[in-house]
């Protein structure tokens, strides 16, 4: 059976949500001593005795609890409050000239506080969310690093040329796509209720929740297309559709390796320089960073294959 997952709520209350609870602590020591009786009152004060240990929920009941005790004054001034926090209140705040003001404004300070209260919530599942997230992607990260040196280290004690050229360049392909998904994962913070251009959809949510595979998925097509990207540049077929002048000026030039052993043409994979290989360094970043970059040149590629097809007059490549 499944269990529901905790993100360390009252570890998280206590870290970044002290000040938040002696607010409301606060608040409820001002209430006066004739509501000792009230039912709810009580109930209050147990939540207050064990401060401590709240969490994020229980907080939230006391902070609406507290409010629907306050006296008309106190109500009147948190009401006040409320109306500045909203970027547009969506109920009219009540007025004195209303038939029943006090349990009008009651209620409205109540609906209020509980909208500010899920504007909060959502972010805070949000943070939740990211934060497994990242976790993830962490994992993933450090497996990738360690199958990278172990698919590198095999390949220089079998005298495999080139290995650790494409372990490298996997690797920095996987990076490059980490650091695209951790830049995509950090969307704004709603700072104040009602601000339509800051919101946190429940879409959002589900989002991030269900489509995690899909992003460590598109982390792990960073390193694939690294690889791709590296026979692509050491091939020469990136001259198809690079101008010969700009290739040479900005792209690797590969044939440093020893061409000696079983794997020996592998050595052409090697940077023909330190520049070189710096400069394969960033293409892989690269190619794993900007995810539509090689399908785009594969694109490229096959758009010239076919074009040249057609000009030669070979019948299975003429357009239908």
């Amino acid at each position: 059976m499944n269990t529901p997952r905790r993100y360390r709520p009252p570890a998280q209350v206590r870290a970044v949500g002290g000040p938040y609870v002696d607010q409301v602590v606060a608040d409820f020591n001002t209430l006066p001593d004739t509501l000792a009786d009230n039912p709810r009152y009580q109930a209050a004060r147990e939540l207050v005795e064990r401060r401590g240990e709240l969490d994020w929920q229980q907080l939230f009941t006391l902070e609406l609890w507290v409010l629907e005790l306050m006296p008309l004054h106190q109500l009147e001034v948190r009401a006040a409050g409320l109306e500045q926090v909203f970027a547009h209140v969506p109920i009219r705040r009540p007025v004195p000239s209303d038939t029943d003001y006090v349990a009008r404004l009651q209620g409205w300070a109540v609906n209020m506080q509980s909208e500010r209260q899920w504007v909060f919530r959502k972010n805070l599942l949000r943070e939740q969310e990211a934060w497994r997230l990242r976790r993830r992607l962490h994992q993933v990260l450090a497996a990738v690093t360690v199958l990278a040196l172990a698919v590198g280290w095999v390949g220089n004690l079998l005298a495999i040329v080139g290995s650790s050229v494409i372990a490298a360049t996997a690797w920095f392909g996987v990076a490059g796509g980490y650091a695209s998904v951790a830049r995509r994962a950090q969307p704004p913070s709603v700072t104040r209720p009602g601000d339509s251009e800051h919101i946190t959809a429940l879409g959002d949510l589900c989002a991030l929740d269900v489509g995690q595979d899909s992003v460590v998925q598109g982390m792990l097509l960073g390193g694939l297309f690294a690889v791709v990207g590296l026979f692509i540049l050491a091939s020469g077929l990136i001259q198809l559709v690079v101008n010969p002048g700009i290739a040479s000026a900005v792209l690797p030039h590969f044939g440093g390796g020893a061409e000696t052993g079983e794997w020996g043409y592998l050595g052409w994979l090697s940077p023909a320089t330190p520049m070189d290989f710096a400069r394969l360094v960033v293409w892989s970043f690269l190619f794993g960073f900007a995810e539509r970059l090689v399908p785009d040149v594969l694109d490229k590629l096959s758009g010239k294959l076919n074009f040249a097809g057609r000009r030669r007059g070979d019948p299975s490549r003429k357009p239908r």
